[in-house]
């Protein structure tokens, strides 16, 4: 048996929400992975926008690609990284020049980077999950 199942469905891994997303795929495996997909190529595509936002200085349009992308995160059950982009964005609301907001632009980057990491892993053993019950 593989360690994604338990009485042969899946289980999702101990980084993400395992509950919120039982309860919003409800089984549905296939949309899951398709969901985890979408997710990724959004959000790795909105934080390029973002690093050109940042490079122009223009912090309301940083602000408004990160409050595009967090409800992406609570998609893939990663509810931690969702609080975190909230409370950049926040940070972002309440800044004036980019340079109030550059260190934490770094640390939500390296957050992102890490649970892209942990999401293409997970789509990956969906992927293997779905290919093996087709």
């Amino acid at each position: 048996m593989y360690e994604e199942e338990k009485d042969n469905q899946y289980v999702f891994s101990e980084h993400f929400d395992r509950q919120f997303l039982e309860e919003l795929y409800a089984g549905d495996t296939e949309s899951a992975a398709e969901v985890f997909q979408a997710s990724l190529v959004q959000i790795v595509d909105e934080m390029k926008l973002a690093d050109e936002k940042v490079a122009e200085g223009d912090i309301a349009g940083v602000r408004k690609i990160y409050h595009k992308i967090k409800p992406l995160f609570g998609y893939m059950g990663l509810l931690s990284v969702q609080d975190f982009v909230q409370h950049f964005e926040d940070q972002c609301r309440d800044s004036v020049l980019m340079s109030d907001i550059q260190i934490a632009y770094d640390n939500i980057k390296e957050i992102i980077r890490s649970a892209l990491s942990l999401a293409r892993e997970e789509q990956l053993k969906l992927n293997e999950y779905n290919n093996r019950r087709a």
